[in-house]
């Protein structure tokens, strides 16, 4: 999750910028788009309850990583800017539904240990994120493939949580 976003939302706006876009306008966009990240936390928040934290998690996963092989596919300004909508929207609410999915596969005794490295390891890939996908974008590899990578990272990420993960709404976890 960290190191989707990271490597996504920091390179924002020189991806469109070198899709052509003005420094303003680019911004601009980069801003709208982040104003749906909103919406997706509040939505996930409260989808945990009514759905589950494993459904809720996983089905936002699944959809941020459509939309950023979509995002990395558009050719209009507008498909950028609905996809990008999406994209903002989708990972919010996965980050949202990771928060409470994760802490809750820790035993009670080891809940804060367990969070700790789970968030540890996530800062380690939000922290290299940035540097591969600035030089990725350097090497000129195409946005298709960049966001492909992101698309991968994130159906890996869906692939373990449905697999390993398992559901917690309404039971006792101690």
């Amino acid at each position: 999750m960290n190191y989707t976003y990271y490597g996504m939302f920091l390179w924002l706006p020189s991806v469109l910028s070198e899709k052509g876009y003005s420094l303003v306008h680019s911004l601009g966009y980069v801003l709208v788009m982040t104003l749906a990240q909103v919406p997706g936390y509040l939505t996930a928040a409260w989808l945990v309850e009514r759905w589950g934290r494993k459904k809720t998690l996983v089905t936002a996963m699944l959809l941020a990583a459509i939309s950023a092989l979509l995002f990395g596919l558009a050719d209009s300004t507008a498909m950028l800017i609905i996809c990008g909508l999406f994209l903002s929207y989708f990972m919010l609410a996965a980050f949202a539904g990771t928060y409470i999915f994760t802490v809750e596969q820790f035993p009670t005794v080891a809940r804060a240990t367990g969070m700790g490295w789970a968030a540890g390891f996530g800062r380690i890939g939000s922290a290299l994120a940035p540097f591969i996908t600035g030089w990725l974008l350097g090497v000129h590899l195409g946005y298709g493939w960049i966001f492909g990578i992101f698309f991968a990272v994130l159906l890996v990420g869906f692939v373990i949580v449905v697999t390993l993960g398992y559901e917690t709404k309404g039971k006792d976890i101690h």
